[in-house]
Order: C-alpha cells, then sequence, then structure tokens
C-alpha cells in the first residue's frame, strides 16, 4: 500500500514533494537511507527519498495537503478511517503477529479501497488502467527495480550468477476490479523462452534457481501479470517488467 501512495504523492504534489505542510523531516529520511546502504552491503540501494518514507508520513502529508488530494480519494472521513486502519495494523504485522481473520479482512478491505481509488486517478480518463491489472513494482533480491519494457542494456542490472544461484522478485500490483493477479516468471534469451514459475496474489514472490541451462550473457528474466478474467489488454496477460543477468559457466568448464 505504502507503494501505491508513494506514487499518488509523486504524481499530486510533485519533485518537490519535500517542501509542501506535513513533509518529513528530509535530513532523518537521508540518514535512513545511508542506514540502509550500510546495512544492504552488495545490494542497490534507492536514490529516491521518498522511498524511505512510511505509512505515518504519507498520511500527513495527505492530510495536511487534503484539498490536492481530494480528487483522488474523495470523502476525507472515510478516507482518514481506512488509513487509520492500515495505521493500526501496521506494526502487529511489522512485528510478526498473527492477525485474526476478521482483522486480516478488515485490513485487506480498507488496503483494496485505498489501492483502487489512487489506481483510478493515476489512470484518469477512459484508459487501460481501468480496465486491466497494472505492475506498481518488481525488484529482485539485489534491490534493483524492473523496466517496463526489454532492453538487454537499458535494464542490465551488471550482476553476475553462478549456477546454484537463487533469486527473489518480490512483485506488487493493483487491478482496478478487484480480480486475483496471476504472476508468470519466464527466463529467455534473443531465441529462447522458458516459463518457471507462476503464483498468485498480491504482493508475490517468484523465485528463479539459476541452471546449468541459464549459462550465458544477457539472459532476460520477465515477469509478467495478468487476471482471472476473460479480456486482457496484451493477449493472455496485462502487464510486464524486465531484468537481464549474465549467468557463469561453472569452474572447469
Amino acid at each position: 500500500m505504502e507503494i501505491a501512495l508513494r506514487e499518488l504523492v509523486r504524481q499530486v504534489l510533485g519533485p518537490n514533494w519535500g517542501e509542501k505542510r506535513g513533509a518529513p523531516d528530509l535530513e532523518r529520511l537521508r540518514e535512513k537511507q545511508e542506514e540502509d546502504r550500510k546495512r544492504r552491503d552488495g545490494a542497490i540501494v534507492n536514490d529516491d527519498l521518498l522511498a524511505y518514507t512510511e505509512l505515518h508520513s504519507l498520511t500527513q502529508l495527505i492530510e495536511k495537503n487534503w484539498e490536492s488530494f481530494k480528487p483522488a480519494f474523495g470523502d476525507s472521513a472515510r478516507t482518514k478511517v481506512f488509513l487509520g486502519i492500515l495505521a493500526d495494523f501496521r506494526n502487529p504485522v511489522a512485528h510478526s503477529r498473527q492477525l485474526l481473520p476478521f482483522e486480516r479482512e478488515l485490513l485487506s478491505g480498507a488496503a483494496g479501497q485505498l489501492r483502487n481509488q489512487v489506481s483510478l486517478f493515476l489512470s484518469r480518463g477512459d484508459g487501460p488502467h481501468r480496465h486491466y491489472p497494472s505492475i506498481e513494482s518488481v525488484t529482485d533480491s539485489f534491490g534493483n527495480l524492473a523496466g517496463s519494457f526489454y532492453d538487454a542494456d537499458a535494464f542490465h542490472t551488471g550482476i553476475r550468477l553462478h549456477v546454484g544461484d537463487r533469486v527473489a522478485f518480490h512483485c506488487m500490483a493493483t487491478d482496478p476490479r478487484g480480480r486475483q493477479v496471476i504472476w508468470r516468471l519466464g527466463i529467455g534469451t534473443s531465441t529462447q523462452h522458458e516459463e518457471i514459475a507462476t503464483v498468485a496474489g498480491v504482493p508475490a514472490e517468484l523465485t528463479w534457481e539459476v541452471e546449468e541451462r541459464h549459462v550465458g550473457e544477457k539472459r532476460w528474466v520477465r515477469i509478467s501479470a495478468t487476471h482471472t478474467g476473460r479480456y486482457h489488454r496484451r493477449g493472455d496477460f496485462d502487464d510486464e517488467r524486465f531484468f537481464t543477468y549474465n549467468v557463469n559457466p561453472p569452474i572447469g568448464d
């Protein structure tokens, strides 16, 4: 949910969001960014300070600049209730406390409502975002963010993998009609492609276990999202993201 709210803040308040009423302490965000860089040695750290804002800070920005966000959410009181539900359950989830069934349903309902409102606002007018799922983000276990189209050079991670490595992909998406999102993970070259994993739900995680047949340069990973309905934006899927990696041959070969 925080990913969707960050994108909304970016679109509504623009690049100077940090100067608006209710904005978090930017210096504190820079400190979090630096802590992240030190802690995640070997991973790519996000340069966007907005990526380090949490739900409380995003809620403050929305409430303190309500007139700017009103076109997205409509009713102020209802929006505060939904945001409050997210805040109430954020700490239990963060500390791995098991939610009760009715708590999970309440949290899912509030998050789903806000997510759909954000999605519809960002796709104002009658466009594909009003009818089909859209991928919000796909991030690999090294911290790379996937590209929105295939380009072996533009979205090359620069990472060299070895046979036996496992790469996880964390996936987020929204569907304006509330349908279940289906994810597919494919690996390929310029001439070959194989689908190796499928999972359903949001958020979702897909895993690639690197095998000998994947050895070579510029091996691309394609992650696509579709839904359970009959019609799709692009043939048999609705949105996609790409990464490119190199896979080293085993030692001695």
